[in-house]
């Protein structure tokens, strides 16, 4: 899920436009929306697929059959906090290596810096919960390095992933279907909605900006 975390405008509080919904609309705390006119707030289409813009993210859920409005965070120069939870599994690794072919976007550095957490690991399951470092990346075939750990990854194993320093400024991630989760290993050439401002690899946080914003002109457009 995405949270209000500061505006890059020097506000202390999140700009907060409470809109219109469809009454049958189901929508999760946390997640990007879409605004429609004539409907109101709707479920950003094609979330995996996320090269369209957006109109805030929703600050409450708003459950089916329940109220008209809904408070959203609506300003173009916010930014959210993101706790990273994506599990992804690896098709390969080694005692310094946890390797994710469809890890995008393919720059050589790009994850120097980050951090792995360990979910699963088949060799030895007290690395669950064991947070790595990474020392150094390849973009094409995915490869994380890091110092050598008691154990093995191998295809199959999981962990989350959370980008350091030298990514911020990336724009080439999907969002998961459900637009709450940030999918490291989806890329589209066209998902360019999202921009990372900042990191905190060291707790599992990234930083995003919606970079495509229906509103960009003017907080007020709404």
């Amino acid at each position: 899920m995405f949270e209000w975390s500061h505006d890059l405008n020097g506000s202390k509080v999140p700009f907060i436009k409470r809109l219109p919904i469809p009454t049958e609309t189901a929508i999760d705390q946390g997640e990007i929306i879409d605004f429609t006119p004539a409907t109101g707030v709707v479920v950003l289409a094609d979330p995996d697929d996320f090269d369209d813009p957006a109109a805030g993210v929703a600050l409450y859920a708003h459950a089916a059959n329940s109220g008209t409005l809904i408070p959203v965070s609506a300003s173009p120069t916010a930014v959210y906090r993101h706790k990273c939870n994506k599990i992804l599994t690896a098709t390969g690794g080694s005692t310094t290596t946890f390797v994710v072919a469809t890890l995008v976007p393919t720059t050589d550095n790009l994850w120097i810096g980050g951090m792995l957490e360990v979910v699963t690991c088949a060799a030895d399951s007290s690395m669950i919960g064991k947070k790595i470092p990474i020392t150094d990346s390849t973009g094409t075939g995915g490869t994380l390095t890091f110092d050598t750990q008691p154990a093995a990854f191998a295809a199959g194993d999981t962990a989350k992933l959370c980008p350091g320093p030298l990514a911020i400024r990336t724009t080439a991630w999907n969002l998961t279907d459900d637009a709450l989760d940030v999918d490291w290993a989806e890329n589209t050439t066209t998902g360019e909605s999202l921009i990372l401002v900042d990191a905190d690899p060291a707790n599992m946080i990234a930083y995003f900006m919606i970079r495509l914003h229906r509103f960009a002109n003017s907080s007020v457009a709404l």
